[in-house]
């Protein structure tokens, strides 16, 4: 046997994946060999995504200032070095939190880096939606008692954010929605306040109030105003509605939220903050006068506020033909029963984009695509099976972070039937005051029957495709999140070995949550067709 006269190899350098598969399952788990192998699957069997990973959860702060950003990384780096320059008094109370809307984006790597050199960064990449509801993750999200909310190029004058830590100190269980003045580039008091007033697709006016003059003058109350800079006790945070998307119509919604819930809206004129309008290079994200519509139409719906404004308005400023075609659209997506769900995931692989355009006319076909998120799922070639697995879970993980109550979950390679809203309808109409936690939509076309899934109840429908309980088209409901995240594998290598246990995902759902009430309708919704019964989005 001649001598080795190269560099030894690395045990994982002469391992393809199916073997490291192989040493996992079957050497001792207790044994640095099997460590070592799962260390090796964790980092090979996932392709990894195009984006940064998010910053740990870090220790409890009083107050977390966080911020939503699309494509903005001068603005967030002006904020927070501003933050850390002039206003270091407070920097051991507070937390710096960044949610990334765009992370596939040119500045995603770029504000990932901050948190290896600013002290109590967090940066969240999140890209299942754009829109500026997104900053509702911010609360979410945050580690502070108080959460201020501000926009990605925004200044605030020396002492400004100590004296608002005082304030909060001073009212620890406030309700009250807190804000301040907005000041000119001439440093002056532009605006306190917005005036309750539509003009050019917009709700809302800036309006000045002489009581914002003096910074050291008193808080009052406002109807509304700007949401540039707006903060509130975190768990006095009411949330934005989770079906919004992309721009438009959340100042005075979110403050007749704050009233409902006993709450104020109040002006802190010492918390006078400074906004970078001008956009010499442009807006880099997508700004449509349906966007805005579809929002105020969802805005009044949730309110249960008469929507005669936000149609006169709209048709006023952008004609009656116009105006009207984006107004049926949106009341067609109210009356859908699909409505029901506060968020509707499908599962697609980045690698795989001619597939979501695919179901964009599908879900267009139902009037939902405005509705439907996609949600970018685990890709794992060496077996798809474990990249379903942990994309179920990281949905969930987010359903429950952004506290939904109803889901629907969609893999990429289904057909819906012709009947998918009336058996939708039906089904949600017989589950109506029950207590229930899944709901399976889906079947397959298959020649032969097949058992029904065990422990799942079937709702009365009309048969049309042979039922088989499966994933790739269920709802779930917020009292199964902790039971599924708590079964469900985290990582790649946990689901190798959690998959010698249940074979699918739809096995799992089917038999390992016990307790789970789980409902199923005869005549699905969605079927994948020519009996592929594949458990993954491939």
């Amino acid at each position: 046997m001649p001598y080795v006269t190269g560099p030894v190899e690395s045990l994982e350098s002469l391992l393809s994946p199916e073997e490291a598969l192989v040493i996992l399952r079957e050497a001792d788990p207790s044994s640095a060999l099997f460590l070592r192998a799962r260390n090796f699957c964790n980092d090979i069997v996932e392709v990894q995504p195009r984006i940064p990973r998010p910053t740990p959860r870090q220790e409890r702060r009083f107050l977390t200032i966080g911020m939503a950003t699309h494509d903005d990384f001068d603005g967030c780096y002006f904020t927070i070095l501003a933050i850390r320059l002039f206003h270091p008094e407070i920097w051991d109370d507070l937390e710096i939190l960044v949610v990334d809307n765009n992370p596939a984006g040119p500045c995603g790597s770029a504000l990932k880096e901050f948190e290896h050199w600013v002290p109590h960064y967090r940066y969240i990449p999140y890209n299942s939606r754009q829109s500026t509801a997104s900053r509702d993750l911010v609360f979410r999200e945050a580690a502070g008692d108080f959460v201020l909310c501000v926009d990605s190029h925004v200044l605030f004058p020396a002492g400004a954010l100590s004296r608002f830590v005082d304030y909060c100190r001073a009212h620890p269980d406030t309700n009250d929605l807190l804000q301040g003045p907005l000041i000119g580039d001439d440093f002056l008091p532009h605006a306190a306040c917005f005036k309750p007033v539509w003009c050019v697709g917009m709700y809302g006016q800036w309006d000045s109030d002489e009581r914002a003059n003096d910074p050291d003058a008193p808080p009052f109350e406002t109807l509304m105003q700007g949401l540039g800079v707006f903060g509130c006790r975190r768990e006095a945070w009411p949330g934005f509605n989770p079906r919004l998307a992309g721009f438009g119509g959340e100042e005075g919604y979110i403050h007749e939220k704050i009233r409902r819930a006993g709450g104020r809206n109040l002006c802190l004129p010492f918390l006078r903050w400074l906004h970078r309008f001008e956009r010499p290079m442009g807006v880099r994200y997508t700004l449509t006068n349906y966007d805005r519509i579809r929002n105020y139409l969802l805005i009044y719906d949730e309110l249960a506020l008469d929507p005669a404004p936000v149609v006169d308005h709209f048709t006023d400023y952008l004609g009656k033909e116009q105006a009207q075609e984006a107004l049926d659209s949106v009341q067609t997506e109210l009356r859908s029963p699909f409505h029901f769900f506060d968020t509707i995931y499908c599962l697609n692989l980045d690698r795989q984009p001619e597939r979501w355009t695919v179901m964009e006319e599908r879900f267009r076909s139902l009037s939902i695509h405005r509705a439907v998120r996609r949600f970018p799922a685990a890709d794992t070639p060496v077996d798809p099976r474990i990249g379903h697995v942990l994309s179920h879970r990281r949905a969930i993980a987010q359903a429950s972070v952004e506290n939904l109550e109803y889901i629907l979950l969609f893999d990429d390679n289904i057909r819906f039937s012709p009947d998918a809203s009336r058996v939708l309808a039906a089904a949600l109409g017989e589950l109506a005051g029950r207590e229930w936690d899944l709901l399976f939509l889906g079947g397959y076309r298959l020649m032969d029957p097949v058992p029904n899934a065990p422990a799942c109840a079937p709702l009365p429908a009309t048969l049309t495709v042979v039922p088989m309980p499966g994933t790739h088209a269920m709802a779930c409901r917020h009292t199964a999140y902790d039971a599924i995240l708590k079964a469900l594998p985290g990582n790649a290598a946990d689901a190798v070995l959690w998959l010698d246990r249940y074979p699918s995902l739809a096995e799992f759902y089917a038999t390992g949550l016990g307790a789970a009430r789980k409902f199923f309708t005869p005549s699905p919704i969605a079927i994948v067709e020519n009996g592929q019964s594949c458990p993954t989005p491939i």
